[in-house]
């Protein structure tokens, strides 16, 4: 997020730098999201070598596909500054942040497309002594 922040600050102040602003504090609060994710998975099966857990699993796939979409978002960033450098009237930057827009709001690591039926829980029983 650190580079999503630097491209928002070199552009010039105006609308274009508020509505990046404003898409970086929405991915700041998806990323803090994230992180806890990644706690609960961690605290689940840490993930040294093949997660064997299917909840931690779950976490790790909705981790990665969250990883993606902050790349992609900065990647947007960056040709939105690209574009407001080439072509000041911003004529094609609206298209481009409404993109961003959207992404920004589909980032949540929100319930998954398709969940997959949660294995039983075994009980434990405790030995009379």
């Amino acid at each position: 997020m650190a580079r999503f922040h630097r491209i928002t600050e070199a552009l010039p102040a105006g609308q274009v730098q508020t509505w990046l602003g404003e898409i970086g504090s929405r991915l700041d609060a998806e990323l803090e999201a994230v992180r806890r994710l990644a706690t609960v998975g961690d605290s689940i099966e840490p993930s040294r070598f093949r997660l064997r857990l299917g909840p931690a699993r779950r976490i790790a796939e909705r981790l990665a596909t969250a990883q993606q979409a902050f790349t992609d978002a900065v990647t947007q960033a960056a040709e939105i500054a690209e574009q407001v450098a080439l072509d000041p009237t911003h004529n094609d930057v609206r298209v481009h942040l409404e993109v961003l827009g959207r992404q920004a709001t589909q980032l949540a690591v929100a319930a998954p497309d398709a969940q997959e039926p949660e294995v039983p829980r075994r009980r434990w029983r405790r030995n009379a002594s």
